[in-house]
C-alpha cells in the first residue's frame, strides 16, 4: 500500500463511531489493500530461533518496542487540566459529579466535599495529570501486537530488526484464512473469528486520545472496587471502540520507510493465546550471517516444514537481492 492508500484507511477508522461494529468491520476491510506476501525480520538469536522452529508468532506488547513513540497515547494536558478545574470549580458540574460517586458507593455530598477541601484545585489537578501519565504506560502494556513489512530486502530494516543482515526474515503468504482464530478461543476474544491484519498509517500529526486515556483512568482507579461498583462506573463511561486500533497505527513519517502492518490482539483484557501458529512460507538468510548460524536456520527451517529458503546478495548493480537455496 501506497501511503495514500494508507491515509485512506486511516481516514475509514477515524470516522468510525462504533455504534454498527459489524457494518464499520466490513467498511474498514474494503479500505485495505492487502499485500500478497508479508515479512517478519529477526535476530537470529534462542527465542527468535525456537519460534521459527515451531512455527509460533508470539504477542508483543508496545511497551517492550524499541520506539518510544510506538503507540503513543497522545494527550491533551491543556484538556485535561481544564478539565479537573470545571469539574471541582463549577459548582453546578461538582455537584453533578457528587451525586454520581453518591449513588455509586453511597458517599455523601458532605463527605466528598470535605475530602476535596483538603487540596487546592491546583494540587488535584496536578495529581489528576499524574495519573493520565501513568495511564499512558498501561495503555502500551494493553496493547498487543505481531509486525511484519511488506518489503523483504529493505535494507534499513536488515540493519534495524535483523542484527545487521546477521538475521533472517519470515517469509509469509497471506490469506484471511490463514489468520483464523481456533473456535475454542473465541469466546474470550469478543467472538472475533480472524486475528485482524491493519497497515500503518505514517503522518507528522497525532492521535489526540485525550478521551481514551481518561477512560482508561478512572477504569484503573476502579479496579479493585466491588466488582458492582466497578462494572457500574464502566457502564457511565462513553463507549471507546476502536481506540485501541487508533493509537496502535499511527507512527511519525519518519518510519515510512517500514510499510508496517500489524496483527492487532482482539482483547485487551484476555492474555490469551500468547501466540498463534503459521507456517512461512520462505525463510531469507542475511547477507553477514555467519555459517554456524546460517546452517542452523537451514536445518530449522526445514524441521519446521519451511518450503523455501533463500539467502541474500549483491548482484551486478549493487542491488541487495535473493537467490533460492539449492537442497
Amino acid at each position: 500500500m501506497t501511503n495514500k492508500d494508507r491515509k485512506t484507511f486511516w481516514n475509514t477508522l477515524t470516522s468510525f463511531s462504533g455504534q454498527n461494529i459489524p457494518e464499520e468491520c466490513e467498511m474498514l476491510t474494503k479500505s485495505i489493500k492487502y499485500p500478497k506476501k508479508l515479512y517478519r525480520f529477526r535476530k537470529a538469536d534462542s527465542n527468535s530461533l525456537e519460534a521459527m522452529r515451531t512455527n509460533r508468532l508470539f504477542f508483543s506488547s508496545a511497551d517492550f518496542y524499541d520506539d518510544p513513540f510506538d503507540s503513543f497515547c497522545s494527550i491533551n494536558w491543556n484538556a485535561v487540566s481544564d478539565g479537573i478545574k470545571n469539574a471541582l470549580g463549577n459548582p453546578h458540574l461538582r455537584d453533578a459529579a457528587f451525586d454520581a460517586i453518591n449513588k455509586l458507593i453511597g458517599c455523601s455530598k458532605e463527605q466528598l466535599t470535605n475530602y476535596f477541601a483538603l487540596r487546592s484545585i491546583s494540587e488535584w489537578t496536578e495529581i489528576g495529570s499524574d495519573i493520565i501519565e501513568q495511564t499512558r504506560i498501561e495503555i502500551q502494556k494493553r496493547q498487543r501486537s505481531i509486525c511484519f513489512t511488506e518489503k523483504d530486502l529493505n535494507e534499513v530494516l536488515w540493519l534495524k530488526y535483523a542484527d545487521n543482515h546477521k538475521g533472517f526474515v519470515l517469509e509469509f503468504d497471506y490469506s484471511p484464512q490463514a489468520l483464523l482464530i481456533d473456535k475454542d478461543l473465541r469466546k474470550d476474544l469478543n467472538n472475533a473469528v480472524y486475528f485482524p491484519l491493519y497497515p500503518v498509517y505514517y503522518t507528522n500529526k497525532t492521535y489526540d486520545a485525550t478521551n481514551f486515556a481518561r477512560a482508561v483512568a478512572i477504569d484503573l482507579s476502579v479496579k479493585n472496587s466491588h466488582p458492582i461498583i466497578r462494572q457500574s462506573v464502566l457502564n457511565s463511561l462513553p463507549q471507546m471502540l476502536w481506540e485501541i486500533e487508533r493509537i496502535s497505527l499511527i507512527k511519525h513519517k519518519c518510519h515510512e520507510y517500514d510499510k508496517e502492518w500489524r496483527i492487532i490482539h482482539p482483547s485487551v483484557v484476555s492474555k490469551e493465546p500468547t501466540y498463534f501458529s503459521w507456517i512461512p512460507s520462505a525463510v531469507i538468510i542475511g547477507l553477514k550471517t555467519e555459517k554456524p548460524t546460517r546452517d542452523l536456520i537451514i536445518a530449522l527451517a526445514k524441521e519446521a516444514k519451511i518450503p523455501n529458503i533463500y539467502e541474500c546478495y549483491i548482484d551486478t548493480n549493487n542491488k541487495l537481492r535473493k537467490r533460492r537455496l539449492k537442497s
